[in-house]
């Protein structure tokens, strides 16, 4: 296994087949400012008109795929053209290059031999199986976390440790959440170095370690070290390696093989909270449920580690990744915080954050709801077991459809509708049949941060080569929010009261319907882009247009119908990017379109 290395030192860097644009910037040759007559355009009327243009508008629209699919295509093998491939030199520049000719043979040979005519075929045979062995990836990570509830209520209820609080479990599920989020960068850049077998074999024995060092534990800080800093740290180097895997099998099928992967999250929350409360009840304590996660997580992500690998897989001697130049250089390009200048990117950021908030809130708080109305605990857990349930059939879903009519569109949408979940309907539930009805429902929609925050900042971005750092920077910025959303949710109960997670609810409701509005801030910046994108693009129409009529005398009325209905395109986008009034900042905002 030593020889298991990274694929290509040569790119880095994502395809950037698209021009960038500065959605603020107007061709001088056509006039900065918009004329008097262009100005007498009510937005009004623009808003509601027939947007003949509507395809070349979206021409720049990616498909999107799930959380770490855009930043894969960026740290593993890239199948694309030499131009392509080599769009962002990693280990050496040119200057290094005529330093260290052995070094640029290396990467060449690397290169030839993933251009070979007997490349396995994408989006069929083992690429399948490397979707199945991401998701079980997930499946013992993000999946077992989500038994964490259980345990969550059995050490609170049982007082298992002396002189911890809630507020002390609490902060060890905000532990696990937040060093899988922080270390995401890490583990990218560990991918980069040792490769993807020894990266995720690293997570696993971690992994392992803390579940059952834990289940020995008997003080407090014991606790904070192994459940907390041990799985927590693992989780990053677990699962990550698969996600990025999976761009380097898939191309038409991207979407429903992220999709597949992620269905994980559900799978495990299914199996690991109803087992966990089993074991729990059967043993009188939490010693056999941990290591019970320890065994399971552990064999079934060491298999799926070992029989996944990357497409083309062609590993690098040690001497090479562990140079001081590829470390020093990839490193980076993955932490660099220039990127963070773009207030969209700073906003989708807090959102991500915000709405993963939300999400914990709901996913360890509907069980004890629950109890708290009248439930058993038994009951409670199936509420939550039912909740991960419906992430199974709810996460790939919600990509596809987010496809079809839009990655913003349907975020906002989907947001609007958690809060509808949390403040008409959680709060009023409290019969065990209508909170199912909840989990089910929320169980569908509530991914929506994990699942679009990656593609959102692939739309954000004008420089696709900047999505790595991007990525970087959004998972430090949620791991800050993470670390303390159940401590949040236990500082808003209110022991004693009628309706003790009254508080909490009205919290998570407004978290979500907060969310939607930093999408529509978002949105509004992608639409004006699209419509600088567009709006150049029937410049240089409408002139060759005019330039062939003229060369040619053809005045026949079609050619003039056809000039002029660029014409009044080319009208259009320059009211909706010159006018920066507070309407068209609106008009901009929920303007219909695919975005």
């Amino acid at each position: 296994m030593s020889s298991n290395q990274n694929v290509e030192p040569t790119s880095l860097g994502i395809n950037v087949t698209s021009k960038s644009y500065d959605p603020y910037h107007l061709d001088r040759a056509t006039g900065a400012h918009c004329s008097e007559s262009r100005q007498g355009f009510e937005l009004s009327s623009i808003y509601f008109c027939k947007r003949d243009n509507t395809q070349e508008v979206q021409t720049d629209y990616l498909p999107g795929v799930e959380a770490e699919y855009s930043l894969a295509r960026s740290l593993t093998c890239n199948e694309g053209t030499n131009t392509e491939r080599s769009s962002i030199p990693i280990v050496n520049s040119t200057d290094q290059a005529q330093k260290s000719k052995s070094t640029s043979d290396l990467e060449n040979q690397s290169e030839s031999s993933n251009c070979d005519d007997k490349d396995p075929p994408k989006d069929e045979g083992f690429a399948w199986v490397v979707a199945v062995c991401a998701m079980l990836a997930v499946f013992c990570t993000w999946g077992s976390n989500a038994g964490y509830g259980v345990f969550l209520s059995y050490y609170i209820s049982s007082d298992t440790f002396a002189g911890a609080t809630r507020y002390d479990y609490a902060l060890i599920g905000g532990m696990i959440l937040c060093f899988a989020q922080l270390l995401a960068p890490v583990c990218a850049l560990c991918y980069r170095v040792f490769g993807p077998f020894y990266t995720s074999y690293f997570g696993v024995v971690l992994q392992t370690l803390g579940y059952l060092l834990a289940s020995f534990a008997t003080k407090r800080w014991q606790l904070y070290c192994t459940q907390g800093f041990l799985v927590g740290v693992s989780f990053s180097f677990v699962y990550l390696p698969g996600t990025l895997m999976i761009s380097t099998w898939f191309e038409k099928r991207k979407a429903t093989a992220m999709g597949i992967a992620f269905s994980g999250v559900g799978l495990g929350g299914v199996f690991f909270s109803l087992v966990v409360r089993k074991i729990i009840s059967e043993t009188g304590d939490q010693r056999w449920a941990l290591r019970m996660s320890a065994f399971v997580a552990g064999s079934v992500a060491l298999i799926a580690c070992s029989i996944m690998k990357p497409r083309n897989y062609k590993p690098l001697p040690f001497k090479l990744t562990l140079s001081k130049e590829f470390i020093y250089t990839n490193a980076k390009y993955i932490f660099s915080v220039s990127v963070f200048k773009d207030y969209a990117l700073v906003l989708l950021g807090v959102w991500f954050g915000i709405c993963t908030i939300g999400y914990m809130l709901v996913l360890f708080t509907i069980s004890s709801y629950g109890i708290s109305v009248g439930l058993s605990a038994y009951q409670g857990s199936i509420l939550t077991a039912v909740l991960n349930a419906g992430q199974v059939i709810g996460r790939p879903s919600c990509g596809l459809v987010a496809d079809k009519f839009g990655r913003f569109n349907f975020a906002i949408v989907n947001c609007l509708v958690i809060t509808v979940l949390i403040l008409a309907f959680w709060i009023n539930a409290t019969s065990f049949g209508s909170l199912l009805a909840f989990s089910v429902l929320m169980g569908s929609t509530i991914g929506v941060g994990s699942l679009f925050c990656q593609s959102l900042a692939s739309d954000i971005l004008q420089n696709m080569e900047n999505l790595p750092a991007a990525w970087s920077g959004l998972n430090m910025i949620v791991s800050l929010f993470s670390i303390g959303t159940e401590v949040f949710a236990f500082a808003l109960k209110k022991d004693g009261a009628t309706s003790p997670y009254l508080h909490t609810q009205i919290f998570g409701g407004v978290c979500f319907f907060f969310s939607a509005l930093l999408l529509c801030v978002m949105r509004e910046k992608v639409v004006k882009m699209k419509f600088v994108a567009s709006l150049d693009g029937d410049r240089k129409l409408h002139r060759e247009k005019a330039s062939f009529k003229e060369s040619s005398n053809d005045t026949s009325q079609v050619d003039i119908f056809e000039v002029d209905k660029i014409q009044l395109r080319i009208d259009r986008y320059e009211l909706l990017t010159c006018n920066n009034s507070i309407k068209s900042y609106f008009v901009r905002m929920f303007y219909p379109i695919k975005v």
